[in-house]
Formats: structure tokens, sequence, C-alpha cells
């Protein structure tokens, strides 16, 4: 999908940031530290398009989902939706703008009330908003590949893959211009997953939906985005159309998780250039000074000078422009092809 640069957004975030406290034990319970959860993330996501986030586990994607549909506040940043800040706005102000954002949950299983039948559970939205049809609600299992007739029945006796069109059906219940998937398909069995995802893109298509697709198989989210934001540590290091990133990462942060990716063809997949990356992640509690990826980077380890890695150490990388809408947030980026 080609975005026009005049296009206005459906939903802006500016200078996003959340933290979350971190208290001592005892009876006091003083707070000792914040755990830096976001830091100052910007991103746009436009009509009809599918924004992919990704990073490891525990690099904030969830939380910056969550934060989106004003479901944890913010810390401090801006989050617009159809041109409205709504960090600002109180659960009851938030309420009406509830119709036109919907998350769908990772883990079927949990996500579903298991004394709720199907009907029930999709006829939810509905009824808090006083909207319910009964008809509704038969069209809108029949829209996610579900007969009418699973309706009487309970989440439990379906698979993984039905249940999750079941949380698809009712997000969509209230007909939301945003959907924000939290690893909708981590929990599935891969010959699932081809499923899912293309349900998703066929309902985009249908009924013109956004998305904000998190996840950490970069495989899927290749085959699903338009664009795709990289995160780690709770700041987005790389953002840029998705053909564009795998052809031409240039953040070693993101070369590496390309890399990890197995190719098929064997020959290939021997002679093909590594990033490897040393240690584990930082704590969020005290994360590194200037750039988060140096304990981490290949680069800082063995290419720099050491005026170079002072750069790094001292000051914070911004996201800059590439071209074409490809941004990388690090002192020294170069581009590489992969895959």
């Amino acid at each position: 999908m080609t975005l026009a640069p005049t296009k206005t957004p459906i939903v802006s975030v500016r200078g996003l940031v959340k933290h979350f406290p971190v208290r001592s034990r005892g009876v006091l319970r003083r707070q000792v530290g914040d755990v830096h959860a976001v830091c100052d993330v910007n991103f746009d996501i436009y009509s009809h398009e599918t924004l992919g986030l990704v990073g490891e586990s525990g690099c904030g994607k969830t939380t910056t989902g969550r934060l989106l549909l004003n479901l944890v506040p913010a810390t401090a940043g801006e989050i617009r939706f159809q041109d409205r800040d709504i960090v600002p706005l109180s659960r009851s102000q938030m309420r009406p703008l509830r119709r036109e954002m919907q998350i769908v949950f990772q883990d079927p299983y949990a996500s579903l009330d298991p004394r709720m039948t199907v009907n029930e559970i999709i006829a939810e939205p509905l009824r808090i908003h006083g909207v319910y049809k009964r008809d509704k609600v038969r069209d809108l299992l029949k829209m996610v590949g579900l007969s009418p007739e699973h309706g009487n029945r309970y989440a439990h006796e379906f698979s993984g893959g039905q249940r999750q069109r079941i949380g698809v059906a009712r997000a969509l219940a209230l007909q939301p211009k945003l959907l924000v998937l939290d690893e909708p398909v981590s929990a599935l069995d891969v010959s699932i997953q081809a499923g899912v995802i293309n349900l998703l893109e066929d309902l985009q298509d249908e009924l013109g939906l956004s998305y904000l697709f998190i996840s950490h198989d970069l495989s899927v989210v290749r085959h699903i985005a338009d664009r795709v934001a990289v995160m780690y540590l709770g700041r987005i290091v790389e953002i840029a159309a998705v053909e564009d990133l795998f052809r031409n990462a240039a953040h070693p942060y993101t070369q590496a998780l390309i890399s990890a990716i197995p190719v098929p063809d064997p020959k290939k997949e021997r002679t093909r250039k590594r990033v490897i990356l040393a240690g584990d992640v930082p704590s969020p509690v005290s994360p590194p000074s200037g750039c988060r990826f140096r304990t981490r980077c290949p680069k800082f380890a063995g290419q720099l000078t050491d005026d170079e890695r002072k750069k790094c150490t001292d000051e914070i990388p911004a996201l800059a422009e590439r071209g074409q809408g490809h941004q990388t947030a690090c002192h020294y980026a170069e581009a590489l092809t992969l895959i």
C-alpha cells in the first residue's frame, strides 16, 4: 500500500512515555524507581493501513498498544485519534470513542468468558452501547467464518483458531476504525495462523480497517504489514515500509532480527551474512545512557573508534530520515541486505 505524504493519519503518536513505579517491599511500599516501559515513541497509522510493531518480549510493544487505546494512562506525550488528543480524557469521555477503537488479545483461551455463550460474548459490547440486534450477532459470526449455529456454544467447545475468530467478531461488533492486534496468532498452531491472518486481511479490505499489528514474528509481519516499526527497550529504533525494511535494514538491532529468520534455501542459509547480538537485554529500571542498544551492539563492540563510542554513550540517537519514509535511530546506521 502506498501512502501519500500529505494524507492525514487516523492515529498520530508523539513523545509517548509510560513509566511504571517500582516499590519497596514491606509496609510502607515506598517508590524506589521506575520501569521505563515506553520512552519518547512517535509514529502514525493511516486509514486502511497495517503498522507492524515488532521486538523482543518485554520491549514495550503491548504497553504501547494499550496506551493507544487509553487502557493504561500515559505518563507523558500525545495520542491523537482522528485529530483529538485522547491522553487527558477521562473514562466517561473515552466511552464514546471505544466504539471506534478495539483490541484483539493474544490469548484466545483467556480472553473469552467461559460462563458466557458465544452469542453473549459478541453481544456484550452491543448491549453496553445500547445498539444490540440479534441479527447483528449472526452476521458477525458469518463474517469471521463461523456458523450462526455456533452462537449457543461456550468458548471451551472451540479450537484456538475458532476462539480467536470469536475475539475478532467481538472486536468488530461496534464497527471500529482501528484495531490493536496484540500478537493475535502467536498462541496458535502454524497451520491455523494463515487462516486467521487471511481473515484479518479480508476484513481490512471489506471494512476499511486500520491495524496496529503487534508481534515478535517478523515472517508474519512481513506478510500482513504495510509498514513496520522496530522497538527495543521502550524506544522505536527503525520504521519503514515493510519491503524496504527487509531489504535495507539500517539499524543493527533490526539487522539481527532479520538475520535470525531462517531461509528455506540451504545454500543461501549457510552463506548469508549474520548479525549476532551479545549479552542480555538491560533492565528497563536502569536503561543504559545514550543509545540503549549499545550494550549489545556489534558495531559498538568492535567497529567504532573511542570517540564514536563516546557519542553512542552520551547522546540518544533520534529517528533520522533516510528517504521514502525510512527512519533509523542510530548514529552510524548502514543499510544491509540480509534476506
